[in-house]
């Protein structure tokens, strides 16, 4: 039930959503002291937002907001949670009309035998929405230009049996509705069931949903069922099913603009079972699994058919420690109704792993290898492929003295890639990268220096260059028990070429960011002090130089909170001011 109460403001009548439910709150705590507790803040926020040309846009905001939480008669009988605020906004712009806003929200949860074996759960949504005046876009609140309102409802009832089987059903109630009449009214009915037995375990969920939108009078039913079976007769050995339905119907007297579509159906199901065999102390591993997909829809002059078969399967043997095989096979067949393909895939392959050693007496070094052949086929292709991988890491730790360390790192690969059959071509990538670390920690505060560089080629018939070069400096430091300073920059360059393409480009990026805080400014308790330097810069085609300082105080004493802040944003030379004033008085 919603109540709304007019107020004139000599501007516009103003609706003030949910009063109701604040007095009601207030008269469930009173009723019951001891079993709810009630609490609640009051607010004011000053909003300035300028920029270069002069135009002003300013806001002023009132909020206010209830809670209650706790129990009906015995905790074991009911539960609630409440909610309830209240907003009026205020927008002056410099350049167009005024505009007022009014944002009235409620929340309701009740659960009824919260502890017993078929509890009850109650939901309550509802907000509304007024916007007096039909002006431009509100940059400090988004709103749109439209009055409009929303309600929730919803039901859910549970039960659980003594072997932990749970049964569900819930029902759910969602309505959207402006002055101009339109409405988006959305029904939901589910049905649940969560069965537990001696390994095995099975969940099936049903829903039907129907949504009516008043402004095309369009209807739309679904109906989705969902059966999920896991079968585990052995620690090793897992057996999942899955099945599906999906039925999609939608009418509409008024089809959208520009269409000729209208009615529209749509019929899915898929069925698929997977089957996995992992063995703890067995080197081999398997699975697979099978999948049927069936697809019918139908709109006005077009009807849609296709049916998939998908059977895959794979294997994994750790043959040594250094060594181990893989393989696995993938077909697919689809039926449209008219034509009928089948795609295949079938792959191998070998990885060796070295062991870590120690050489040059503390550097670790490991070394792989690795190597496939893949066949691809198609009614219209068939292509072969063999490739192979030899790659090496180098990694060095140093100890400088008990609060430092300096890190080295690094790696080489090359891989060979060979396509035969109705597709040749032959091509490598030889790929490098180093990385060099240092930390610190000194004077209370610890340091951070990271250097990463990486060069990637393609040779033979594809040519092209992947260089990124990355450098980031971070430095955190207290200045005392109550400020510190903080600051990192990141310096980054990245290099493409693609002579098939005959481009180049080159990006390169700087950012940085100082921060200080300060938690007792003026020798104040409480009164906390922020400024946030940010920067950042591109060499680019596109440039997106960005630069944004702000300069915050807040401040708390017993259950009032205070904020104040100023904002400069400056993007590509267009600069913005943010003044920002918060006052905040809770109420426990």
């Amino acid at each position: 039930m919603k109540v709304t109460y007019l107020m004139n403001t000599g501007k516009s009548e103003v609706r003030i959503f949910p009063l109701m439910m604040f007095a009601l709150l207030s008269s469930v705590a009173s009723a019951a002291e001891d079993a709810i507790d009630l609490s609640g803040s009051l607010g004011y926020t000053y909003r300035s937002l300028s920029d270069k040309l002069g135009d002003d846009t300013v806001s002023n905001q009132l909020r206010a907001t209830i809670d209650a939480r706790g129990y009906l008669w015995q905790p074991w009988f009911a539960t609630l949670d409440a909610h309830a605020s209240l907003t009026q906004d205020n927008t002056d712009f410099s350049n167009t009309s005024d505009s007022e806003t009014t944002i009235s929200t409620g929340d309701l949860d009740l659960n009824i035998l919260p502890k017993s074996r078929a509890p009850f759960q109650l939901m309550y949504r509802v907000s509304d929405s007024r916007v007096d005046t039909n002006t431009d876009s509100n940059p400090l609140i988004t709103l749109g230009h439209r009055e409009y309102s929303t309600s929730r409802i919803g039901l859910k009832q549970s039960y659980y049996t003594e072997n932990g089987d749970r049964y569900q059903a819930r029902y759910d109630y969602s309505k959207w509705s402006t002055e101009l009449g339109d409405s988006y009214d959305d029904r939901i009915v589910g049905l649940e069931m969560n069965l537990q037995r001696p390994k095995q375990r099975l969940i099936a969920k049903t829903s039907y949903q129907v949504t009516d939108q008043s402004q095309t009078d369009r209807e739309s039913d679904n109906l989705i069922v969902n059966v999920d079976h896991f079968w585990y007769p052995t620690r090793d050995l897992r057996v999942d099913t899955m099945g599906s339905l999906y039925n999609f119907d939608v009418t509409s007297t008024q089809p959208p603009l520009g269409t000729n579509q209208g009615d529209y159906t749509s019929d899915l199901t898929q069925l698929s079972s997977f089957m996995f065999w992992r063995p703890a102390d067995r080197p081999l591993s398997v699975s697979g699994g099978l999948r049927l997909y069936d697809l019918s829809s139908a709109t006005t002059g077009n009807e849609v058919m296709l049916r998939s078969l998908n059977a895959t399967a794979g294997m994994f043997y750790q043959y040594t420690k250094y060594v181990r095989f893989d393989a696995n096979v993938d077909v697919t067949t689809n039926d449209n109704g008219v034509d009928q393909a089948t795609a295949s895939k079938e792959r191998g392959g070998v990885l060796y792993q070295s062991d870590i050693l120690k050489i040059f007496s503390d550097f670790s070094y490991q070394w792989y290898a690795s190597a496939g052949a893949q066949n691809q086929s198609t009614r219209f292709e068939s292509i072969q492929t063999l490739n192979a991988k030899l790659g090496q890491d180098l990694n060095r730790l140093w100890l400088l003295g008990e609060a430092s360390t300096l890190r080295l790192s690094f790696s080489q690969s090359i891989d060979e890639n060979e396509q035969t059959g109705d597709v040749e071509a032959s091509f490598q990538h030889l790929e490098n990268s180093a990385s060099l670390g240092f930390d610190q920690t000194n004077w209370g505060g610890t340091t951070l220096v990271q250097f990463t560089v990486s060069d990637g080629r393609d040779f033979g018939d594809s040519d092209a260059i992947d260089d990124f070069v990355n450098f980031q400096a971070v430095r955190n430091q207290p200045i005392n028990r109550s400020s510190s300073l903080s600051g990192n920059l990141t310096l980054q360059s990245v290099h493409r070429s693609y002579a098939s393409l005959n481009t180049s480009d080159t990006t390169t990026t700087a950012t940085g960011e100082i921060t200080y805080q300060h938690s007792r400014i003026f020798g104040v308790l409480q009164l906390h002090f922020l400024s946030d330097f940010r920067i950042s810069k591109a060499a680019s085609d596109i440039d997106n130089d960005r630069a944004e300082w702000e300069n915050r105080l807040d401040y708390n004493i017993g259950l009032l909170d205070l904020s104040l802040s100023w904002r400069r944003i400056d993007t590509d030379g267009d600069y913005y001011d943010l003044l920002y004033f918060q006052a905040t008085r809770r109420f426990d």
